[in-house]
């Protein structure tokens, strides 16, 4: 029996943990009213000790509520943000602070802020009840998932944009380049999969699947060559079926060699060295712009399709 006793008072020591915290009792009050509201409507809520929110989640998507200020209480309700960096999965922080601005241009409740790693996203209510606060729920909710969408619209074509921009900066730089001696030099480009240990997958003009598809490997066949044998130093650069290129770390292309076209009264074959990642779903179904450039001159563009 006091084995119970001792279960029955830790779990109601457990609760309270839960609810208490650094609060004032108007806040307090205000967290656990929101609580047994998000219950009854089955949002299966959640206490964060850590700030104190009320948590739930819809879609997979995380919501939390703050409490701050007393008389009314200001009830901040949050989205989880945009991450904000330099990898695939990221969002990129210029296009991404012009689309925020324009998301804040066409919203009065709806705050979107660029932070360091994220884009925070929130709306501020105050409320002498958390009836108040309540009664509008469903409608500001729902202006979370307006925002979501025209975020990730303005964000696509602020990243256009900017794309656009990048490509008409480097077509102008490349105005005062003389032509590369390879234009006119190259008759194919073919593609074969490879395997992180550089085993064969697909050979080459065989389709290439996604499922199996981890590294890249171009084969250029060049037209007779006349001269002597010439060294040159050929790049690669791959735009993604979202328009978004693939580059080396640090480059701005996505692979290089060093190759030697000998002296020949027939086509030869050059393999460049491989691209691509190890990590499973890199490549995307589509097709990719292969551009060959050398000297900075495009000398060849091609394609080919992920299946």
């Amino acid at each position: 029996m006091k084995t119970i006793k001792l279960i029955w008072c830790l779990l109601l020591a457990s609760t309270v943990q839960v609810f208490a915290g650094d609060l004032t009792p108007a806040q307090e009050k205000a967290q656990r009213s929101l609580y047994a509201y998000l219950l009854k409507e089955k949002y299966d809520p959640s206490v964060d000790t850590s700030d104190n929110s009320v948590c739930f989640r819809r879609a997979g998507v995380l919501y939390w509520i703050t409490f701050d200020e007393d008389s009314p209480i200001l009830y901040t309700f949050h989205r989880k943000a945009f991450k904000v960096g330099t990898d695939e999965n990221s969002y990129k922080r210029m296009p991404a602070i012009v689309a925020v601005n324009e998301v804040n241009r066409s919203h009065k409740t709806v705050k979107l802020t660029v932070e360091e790693k994220k884009v925070e996203i929130t709306i501020q209510v105050y409320a002498n009840r958390t009836e108040d606060f309540t009664s509008v729920f469903d409608k500001y909710f729902k202006r979370f998932e307006n925002v979501d969408t025209e975020f990730k619209t303005a964000y696509r074509t602020a990243l256009k944009a900017e794309r656009e921009a990048a490509e008409r900066a480097e077509r102008e730089a490349r105005k005062n380049i003389p032509p590369s001696v390879l234009r006119d030099a190259i008759a194919n480009v073919s593609f074969r999969l490879l395997d992180e240990n550089g085993k064969e997958k697909s050979a080459y003009d065989q389709p290439l699947r996604s499922f199996n598809a981890r590294y890249i490997q171009a084969r250029i066949e060049f037209n007779p060559w006349k001269n002597k044998d010439t060294e040159f130093k050929i790049q690669l650069k791959v735009t993604k079926p979202d328009g978004n290129p693939i580059f080396l770390p640090n480059k701005k292309v996505t692979a290089e060699g060093e190759i030697t076209i000998q002296k020949s009264k027939k086509n030869q074959m050059i393999e460049i060295d491989q691209f691509g990642s190890s990590k499973e779903g890199f490549w995307k179904a589509g097709e990719y712009k292969v551009e060959v450039i050398e000297s900075g001159d495009v000398v060849f563009v091609t394609s080919f399709n992920i299946l």
